[in-house]
Parts: C-alpha cells; structure tokens; sequence
C-alpha cells in the first residue's frame, strides 16, 4: 500500500471514525483503525461491535492496499503532520506502516488486517430519509437528559418515535425527560426505536446541516444506520419497553413563571457553583410575587443567594431542584423568554419555550427539608 492525501482530510477523517475505537477492547483488533487505498480514495473505518464509522477521502493510490494501525497513535500522528500533503505506505515484510509529511516521519507496527472485524450493513427493513437540520434539532434538544448508567440500558438511548409526518424523540433517565417534536413534509408510517445516545451524539457532532442536506436512516430488527456526506455511522439499537412518556407531563399548574432564559441560565450557574459538589447538587427557588430567589448551600463551602425578576401567576412556592438538570436543558431553549410551570413542591415542572409546545422538558424536584 502506497498513498498521498492532504493532511488535513486525513486528520479530519480520523477525527470521525475515531469515537468508534474501542478504549477498553474485547479483541486488540478493535483498538485499530483500517485503511484501504483504492483508485483515487482511501476509506477509513473504526468499529467497536457496539458502533461503526466509516468515510471517504480523496487520495493519490500508487500501490493499492489495506492496512490496521492503532487507532490512538494514528490520530496523535495524524495532528502533529507538519505540511500540507502527507505519504501513507506499508512495508509488507516488517509489518511497519509510514507516514511522512515534510521533514516529519513516523512509523508505527501495524496489526493483522486478516483480524479486522468490518462494519456488517443491516438487513433494511424500513429506510427513510429527514432533513439534517430536523434531525440534529431533535438530538440536541433530548440527547443530554438520557442516563450514563449502563446498568439500564434502555434509558441511555433516545426514543425515536415516527407518526405520519409528526417526529418525536425523547432522552430520559427516570429523574428528568426531555421531549422533542418536528414535522416533515412527507408521510413515513409509524415505527419507534430506541438508538444509544453515543450514536446520536456522534451524528450531531459530524452531520452538516447546513443547505438542504439529508441524513439517510435504515433500520433493522436490532441494528439502525445513518448515511450523510461521506460519513457512514452503524449501531445497535437498544431493546425493552419505553416508558410512556405523555404520562408524566402535569395535566395543571399552580404556579407559573415566565423568565428571561439567559438571565435564570447565568443565575443558576452563578448561584449553583456552591452545591455542584454536594451530594445533590440542590439549588432552591422561593417564587412570589415579587420574582424568582434562587439559593445553595454546602456545609464545607458556605451558600449563595440571587434574586432576578420573574412574570409570576399563581401561588407562591418553594421548590428545589439538581442544578445540573436545569442548566443542560435551559441550554437547549432558543427563545428569549422560557415558561416554567408548577404543579407542587414535590411535584415534576414542566419547562418549555415560550408560546411554543414542541419542546417539553420535566424535570422531578428534589426533597428537601
């Protein structure tokens, strides 16, 4: 194997199949990234059995050919290339890959290509395609509110849930739900599957959606893909039944309270610095009439107070919440002003932007004394 490519298209093309490289692998095979020049480009595959990347470059083949370097090594070498262009090629008999660029040379041994576990394509059976701007929109709104425990496996994915031209995906993890809805011109039946939140972060990471580019979705029994530009990504999808989640948004409120969305996010995160190392990272509203006073306390650190105007309906209340979950979703809001609706002191709020309903995030308060 004997190649040349811009260094920069290599870089950015490890940089995708990168996340896809296994940190901790069942099989030293799958700590690698493969290679393999042909014509006129090189694709790059990672594959960690749980999800696959794969893309494609333009490169200048003299001697086509595969190859499986260390995925780490490869793309710590691929950011210190120095120029412009740089030259791969594989020396068979001493099993040592070379990558040159200007004054820069780095060789690497290389694993047993014969090993290379590759990216197996579903057996479709439903495919459909959705604007990237819709689909990314739908990620970052709910991705976050999804668990990181792996103990259950269900709620460290995104319910995708299709009805005609309405989408919903939703992210919880039992403490918090975030939901999403979008609506595409055309009528894609109804279906529902549960996709790993890792996957969905990697799409949003690596999908343009900018013009009118489209993200291709199939499907299987056990296994989803996603194909867009040059950039194939594969992954299994999560079993079990989704909660239902309607049933948990509050039918009513007691208490209402419209705030500027960026003046309660720089409270919150100025007044939550005290409790983000406690236990459970509590932070306190007193809502009255005369606005929202926000509080924390720690025992080791001391405590912090705010008070910022609120539009207040309804009766006064004391609540508390994790400062974490109101943060990350008050990120995700993208109107000036947001809603948050009361139904309690004990009870799940419901946060939304204002005079829209196609995002719902609930959020369960904390107990306190």
């Amino acid at each position: 194997m004997k190649i040349t490519c811009t260094t920069r298209e290599l870089l950015e093309a490890v940089n995708t199949v990168s996340k896809a490289v296994a940190v901790k692998p069942p099989a030293p095979i799958l700590s690698g990234i493969f290679l393999k020049a042909e014509g006129s480009s090189l694709e790059i595959e990672a594959n960690n059995l749980d999800i696959g990347i794969r893309t494609k470059i333009s490169a200048n083949t003299e001697v086509p050919g595969s190859i499986v370097v260390s995925g780490k090594y490869l793309q710590e070498m691929a950011r210190k290339l120095s120029g412009d262009i740089v030259s791969i090629s594989y020396d068979d008999e001493a099993k040592v890959a070379r990558l040159q660029s200007e004054s820069i040379s780095f060789k690497m041994l290389a694993l047993n290509v014969e090993e290379w576990v590759h990216i197996k394509e579903p057996e479709v059976e439903v495919s459909f395609a959705l604007p990237a701007v819709t689909f990314k929109n739908l990620i970052r709104k709910t991705v976050y509110a999804c668990a990181h425990d792996e103990s259950r496996p269900m709620f460290t994915g995104c319910l995708l849930q299709i009805d005609g031209n309405k989408i919903t995906m939703v992210g919880t993890n039992t403490h918090r739900i975030a939901i999403m809805h979008e609506t595409v011109a055309d009528n894609l039946g109804e279906m529902s599957y549960i996709i790993p939140s890792k996957a969905l972060g990697e799409l949003a990471r690596l999908a343009d959606d900018s013009g009118d580019n489209n993200v291709t979705i199939r499907c299987s029994s056990k296994d989803i893909d996603f194909t867009f530009d040059n950039v194939y990504i594969k992954t299994r999808l999560l079993s079990g039944d989704f909660p239902p989640f309607e049933k948990v948004i509050p039918k009513e409120a007691i208490t209402t309270v419209r705030v500027d969305t960026m003046d309660l996010l720089a409270a919150i995160d100025r007044v939550g610095l005290i409790s983000r190392e406690t236990d459970y990272k509590t932070i306190r509203f007193a809502i009255d009439k005369e606005g929202l006073h926000l509080s924390s306390t720690s025992p080791d650190i001391g405590n912090a107070e705010e008070s910022i105007m609120a539009a207040i309906e309804g009766e006064d209340i004391d609540i508390a919440f994790n400062v974490n979950y109101l943060i990350e979703a008050l990120k995700v809001i993208d109107t000036k002003i947001c809603v948050i609706k009361l139904s309690g002191r004990l009870k799940p709020a419901d946060i939304r932007e204002a005079d829209r309903d196609d995002f719902i995030y609930i959020v369960t308060p904390i107990r306190t004394n």
